[in-house]
């Protein structure tokens, strides 16, 4: 992708914002995971302005412009896993791991339906574009699907898999599986997750 292509990219999420507390999880992966001097590393490729905003101390409650996350998600694939394909998925996994554990723990539930309906009905006080609605399928078994004026990035997407993945998991949910069943790229109404666990 050329920087003119790059720039219009980005130009085109322009009022589409994320919670502080993605940006925090991803930081907090490559300490974790690589090091203070891989954080240097991915912060010294990214633009100004993201670098600033990263730099400063970042409030989980405040909104950030999605367009830093999709800048940080791609360096960090591009300089610290440029040949995992699941990169993206592990974010999404460590995020929720993360959030889920700590100052959105009160979210999680022992009724993962109840924990998936309630996703739902407060996406927007995470991400402020979209609207998301819950299905039950059976027992075991619901839908998440998400419609978009704008489709957000398809990595952003693709993190949504480990997100799901690892958050059933610390409802008590085994052996989860999530799959994207529908996609507005592929001219769909909506975007749509089929998650299904077995019970401890």
């Amino acid at each position: 992708m050329s920087e003119l292509d790059n720039k219009e990219e980005l130009q085109k999420y322009q009022g589409y914002n994320i919670q502080g507390s993605l940006l925090k999880a991803r930081m907090l992966y490559i300490h974790v995971n690589h090091g203070i001097a891989a954080v240097k590393q991915v912060l010294e490729t990214l633009p100004q302005e993201a670098k600033e905003v990263l730099t400063k101390s970042i409030y989980i409650g405040e909104w950030y412009p999605i367009t830093v996350l999709m800048l940080l998600d791609r360096a960090i694939s591009n300089i610290l896993a440029p040949n995992n394909d699941k990169i993206y998925e592990e974010l999404g996994a460590f995020s929720a791991g993360v959030n889920l554990s700590g100052a959105y723990e009160p979210l999680t539930r022992k009724n993962i339906q109840e924990f998936l309906e309630l996703t739902a009905i407060l996406h927007k006080s995470y991400q402020d574009f979209g609207d998301a609605q819950y299905l039950r399928l059976a027992n075991n078994a619901a839908l998440v699907q998400f419609l978009y004026p704008i489709l957000p990035p398809e990595k952003f997407c693709r993190s949504g898999l480990g997100y799901f993945r690892r958050a059933v998991e610390l409802c008590g949910g085994k052996n989860t599986l999530v799959r994207k069943t529908s996609c507005q790229r592929e001219n769909d109404s909506f975007c749509e997750y089929r998650i299904e666990w077995q019970e401890y």
